[in-house]
């Protein structure tokens, strides 16, 4: 006589398919997740560049695709700043023009790709930077002088060879 076994085989299947499907979607959700950002105008205008699939949120994805970003002010377009602190989630800006805002200092550490910056707040009087990154400046719109500080970034490519 054959026992029955207390688990049935198809029930197994089930469970490791349902596991299966939870695990993708939660691996797909979680990359797919939007970012939050403290101050709407950069989140605004991260979307101009960067929300490629049109849904009106910037993802990880997204945010690490973006090379250049503007906040600067124009005619139609009048915004303030009040932080900068977004700017750390985007680790391959190459190219930001800061502009029109109350701070009197940037931290642009996590941007270690930078290549350009150009400053158009006469409030901002420091820049910080990742030691080793070295980006054109310009302040046009600055008529003081501008203190560079560098801090060491850990993450960024190359931060075991430069000093503090």
């Amino acid at each position: 006589m054959q026992q029955k076994m207390s688990y049935p085989m198809e029930q197994l299947r089930k469970e490791a398919f349902l596991i299966i499907l939870a695990c993708f979607f939660f691996a797909f959700g979680a990359s797919a997740q939007s970012l939050t950002f403290a101050d709407r105008n950069v989140e605004r205008r991260a979307l101009i560049n960067g929300d490629a699939d049109n849904d009106g949120h910037i993802s990880k994805v997204e945010a690490d695709s973006i090379k250049s970003l503007n906040l600067t002010q124009y005619r139609t377009d009048m915004f303030v700043v009040s932080t900068y602190e977004d700017l750390a989630l985007f680790p391959n800006l190459e190219k930001v023009w800061l502009g029109e805002s109350k701070l009197e200092t940037v931290d642009l550490s996590k941007n270690w790709n930078l290549k350009f910056v150009s400053i158009q707040s006469d409030n901002l009087k420091t820049l910080i930077l990742a030691v080793g990154c070295t980006p054109k400046l310009a302040y046009p719109m600055h008529s003081g002088e501008i203190l560079i500080k560098r801090i060491k970034n850990p993450d960024a490519p190359g931060a075991l060879f430069f000093p503090y």
